[in-house]
């Protein structure tokens, strides 16, 4: 709070300087010098890498501590959070003096939940960075936006909000701008110096396409521009062109870039990092983010769970700050050298095993065209070593292998290996006959009879502990199951996990099955990512991009129907490939083998 206070009448004083630079221009245009050069349609102009200048990476890398926020979480009982005073709705000084937003009631949340203080420190877009890796903060909040070229010196949890830059259009003019492109060589508005200009700057050097910048000093002069007719569009950012709620106006449907925000780091604290994320999913699992995201963006439909995953035994990870250790270790040799000395990966998770349980192999064609394209992208070859299914983490951390494809993420495996964004996700499903009584689990009552497998008492439990009448059979093994549901009919259903229950149904395709789509358990949404060796930021940052790149590619989607019945999944319910962020920076980034 005193913090807070003391920095209120920098606040102010600045304000009002801003408002000396606006006044004289209230009514009027607020457009700053002459438009920027129309870049010649066709080219395509490399992007100039934005936050940091040559000689800002130098001073900040000699600025860099090499210590956890752990350690000052353990010593002080305080979280240290460097951030923008200004950005509303996510973090701003209220009337009181004090921070308020959306941003703001997650970092209390997140200290409320490991049991610390927060103290707020105020930072700008020029200092934010350079508290952050010297140490006087621990951590960034105020629209951190998740960028290739910021993971050079922090990293980032899970992410929160997902904002876009767009284009805004007269809705006079939908018949005849229908996609940005179509733009080209027209006026645009953008507010100078703002990320929609950074953005939009980078999308027509991408593009190739060229058109006219008009800077102006504020959003509302800029749409005002196009409300004037002075310019054919305005990029901002999304949120803020909702909220500004101008009548005749149409947001164009291809967004410039996506934005995701989340709390940055320093690079390679990676205990803090696992702290961070334990409580982003814990208050997704309360129902905590979901209800600020109400209170704070009350029009918007967010999808958090596409943001936070849900790592496996998340309630039986009871660990305290004083149980996380405050080293930032790193790794002798990152897996990325071994890529660009040209050495062949070995790779674990994989099946390929004759007589195996008839599920572990089952995604064993995904899992292994995902590793071989990657590497065909790297430019390395890969060995598989077979019979790993499940053991992935342990060889990952034991420096066996250099990744492992197809794990199930676990709290009690986050200490010992990093894991990439999720590829896919599983979970818990009701398997019954076509044409039965039983359209959801809802219909299951007295006289109905649930079944799941002897080796996943885990399910019993989830069964038994729901306030229901009906009764709960355990099979030993699959061929029971076909006996006891199809042949006897004493059985009516199967639960179990939904990979599991998707082979079991290959495997007998003559037997006529209903997967339900309702995901169910305690645990419904289970993240199956890539293991890669603990803090191995440089390796981690090229599996996540390579895989963000597949997504948006359309190369994951090709890889998952070549190998599957996409379209009848999709009729269960099960969506593939699941969504991966496109971070900006991502084509950049492979596109000039930004790993070599």
């Amino acid at each position: 709070m005193g913090i807070i206070r003391r920095n209120l009448i920098i606040v102010i004083t600045g304000l009002l300087f801003i408002g000396v630079l606006i006044v004289p221009m209230s009514g009027g245009l607020a457009q700053t010098g002459d438009p920027t050069a129309t870049p010649l349609a066709g080219t395509l102009v490399k992007p100039t890498k934005v936050p940091v200048t040559a000689t800002a990476e130098v001073s900040l890398a000699s600025a860099r501590v090499n210590r956890s926020g752990i350690e000052t979480l353990q010593n002080e009982g305080v979280l240290r959070v460097g951030t923008r005073f200004n950005v509303p709705p996510f973090a701003w000084l209220d009337e009181g003096g004090d921070l308020a937003g959306y941003e703001a009631d997650i970092v209390r949340a997140i200290a409320e939940d490991i049991g610390v203080e927060v103290e707020f420190v105020q930072t700008t877009a020029e200092t934010e960075l350079r508290l952050l890796v010297a140490g006087e903060v621990d951590l960034l909040i105020g629209q951190q936006i998740h960028t290739k070229q910021a993971e050079e010196f922090v990293e980032f949890t899970h992410t929160y909000y997902y904002n876009q830059q767009r284009m805004v259009i007269r809705e006079a003019d939908q018949g005849t701008y229908s996609t940005v492109s179509s733009l080209a060589n027209q006026r645009i508005g953008v507010v100078a110096g703002s990320r929609g200009e950074e953005a939009f700057n980078l999308w027509m050097a991408q593009t190739g396409t060229g058109m006219e910048l008009v800077r102006y000093l504020s959003q509302d002069s800029a749409l005002d521009a196009l409300s004037a007719g002075d310019v054919n569009g305005v990029v901002g950012e999304l949120d803020d062109l909702k909220r500004a709620g101008r009548l005749q106006m149409s947001l164009i449907p291809e967004p410039i870039r996506q934005d995701p925000y989340a709390i940055a780091i320093r690079r390679h604290d990676v205990n803090l990092r696992n702290l961070l994320n334990r409580s982003l999913q814990r208050l997704m699992a309360a129902g905590t983010i979901p209800t600020l995201g109400e209170q704070w963006f009350p029009n918007e439909e967010i999808n958090y769970a596409a943001f936070i995953p849900r790592y496996r035994n998340l309630e039986d990870d009871q660990r305290t700050v004083d149980d996380f250790p405050p080293d930032m270790p790193i790794p002798d040799r990152s897996v990325l050298a071994k890529i660009r000395a040209g050495e062949t990966l070995r790779v674990a998770g994989l099946d390929i095993a004759e007589g195996g349980l008839y599920y572990e192999g089952f995604l064993d064609p995904i899992n292994r065209a995902i590793v071989e394209e990657m590497a065909r992208r790297w430019g390395v070859g890969v060995t598989f070593l077979p019979d790993t299914y499940g053991q992935g983490v342990d060889l990952v951390a034991n420096g066996e292998v250099d990744m492992a494809i197809g794990v199930r993420a676990r709290w009690d495996g986050a200490d010992r290996a990093d894991y990439s964004v999720p590829y896919h996700y599983s979970g818990d499903r009701i398997l019954t006959l076509e044409g039965s009584r039983f359209g959801s689990f809802n219909d299951f009552r007295m006289g109905s009879w649930i079944g799941y497998f002897q080796d996943a008492p885990q399910n019993k439990e989830y069964l038994e502990s729901l306030d229901r009448s009906y009764s709960v059979y355990r099979f030993l093994n699959s061929e029971e199951a076909v006996e006891e549901i199809f042949e006897t009919r004493d059985i009516d259903a199967l639960f179990g996990d939904t990979i599991r229950l998707l082979a079991f149904m290959d495997r007998y395709d003559n037997i006529p099955w209903t997967l339900q789509p309702e995901l169910l358990g305690p645990e419904p949404f289970q993240p199956l990512v890539i293991g890669v060796p603990r803090n191995d930021a440089d390796f981690l940052t090229l599996v996540n991009w390579t895989l963000g790149e597949m997504f948006a590619d359309g190369t994951l989607e090709r890889l998952w129907s070549e190998n599957y019945d996409t379209e009848q999944w999709l009729a269960y319910g099960i969506d593939v490939p699941h969504w991966i962020p496109d971070w900006p920076g991502i084509r950049d980034f492979l596109n000039e083998r930004g790993y070599e």
